[in-house]
């Protein structure tokens, strides 16, 4: 994707032990200098840190811990802020503001409603009802201490709502997108076993495993007793694909509306391929 302004970095990247054992880059979405940016992010990273996942570096911390990175100061950070963002365990679209004031506009329009964040889910199972079923989830969230993970309750849980859509079916899984208006903590994981959907990969509320290229594909064995078949994408198969936000003036002018689309990891794509989904990788 080409950048609407010159200079504006492609990537950002931090040397091995910053943000994890290993050097890693993140592909620059979308950005507008000193105010916000987007980064594709991968499963297994912490843009910022929130109850259940302790104990995990964050983007956030990284970016101030290096903030004299050219990169960075390319994008015009001044203390970055993570606006909105998918679990740790999930990819997909990061968004970050560039400086306080301008996080505290965008999170008023994130709980105004003026925000829009799409997933792309593979789950366990065939509808009967086929594409164009749609289910809502309206059910309030608190943390669960037994569990490390979240819960619905009616007494002590914040608002939550998430609409999903078949999308199609094959390879016996199903293909569904989810919609909310704002997202937390694991609202989309919650949310869809409620639906009574299973996400691939997800062990924490659906309790499903990976999918395993024997599973799909006959004639495929182990190599080797001891050694154990790899998984096709090793994390949950959910991936956040697009965030639609109105950014706050700028200058003078009017509330700009802002389209983000992250491309799946390549596993992923494998996933949809290897199961038959005619659905396009991509936008």
């Amino acid at each position: 994707m080409k950048l609407e302004m010159s200079g504006t970095p492609e990537k950002i990247g931090f040397a091995a032990g910053v943000l994890c054992e290993g050097p890693v880059r993140f592909d620059v979405l979308e950005a507008r200098f000193g105010c916000f940016f987007a980064v594709n992010k991968p499963a297994g990273i912490l843009a910022d840190s929130y109850a259940g996942a302790y104990g995990k570096k964050s983007m956030v911390l990284a970016m101030r811990t290096c903030a004299d990175k050219p990169e960075l100061l390319r994008l015009g950070i001044k203390s970055p802020y993570c606006v909105a963002a998918p679990d740790f365990e999930i990819s997909g679209a990061a968004l970050f503001a560039c400086g306080g004031d301008f996080a505290s506009a965008m999170r008023n329009a994130l709980w105004s409603g003026a925000c829009e964040f799409d997933y792309l889910l593979i789950c366990e199972g065939v509808s009967e009802a086929g594409s164009g079923e749609n289910i809502v989830v309206d059910l309030p969230m608190c943390r669960n201490a037994d569990s490390g993970g979240w819960r619905v309750s009616h007494k002590y849980g914040k608002k939550a709502r998430t609409e999903f859509s078949l999308l199609e079916c094959a390879g016996g899984k199903s293909l569904w997108s989810a919609r909310a208006s704002n997202v937390r903590p694991h609202q989309i994981r919650l949310h869809a076993a409620e639906a009574g959907l299973r996400i691939l990969g997800e062990n924490l509320y659906g309790h499903t495993s990976p999918l395993m290229l024997s599973s799909i594909k006959k004639g495929v064995y182990k190599k080797s007793a001891d050694e154990k078949e790899r998984p096709i994408y090793p994390h949950i198969c959910a991936h956040l694909s697009k965030i639609t936000f109105k950014a706050p003036p700028l200058g003078e002018s009017r509330p700009e509306i802002v389209k983000i689309f992250a491309p799946f990891p390549k596993g992923f794509c494998v996933c949809l391929k290897r199961l038959g989904f005619e659905y396009v990788c991509g936008r």
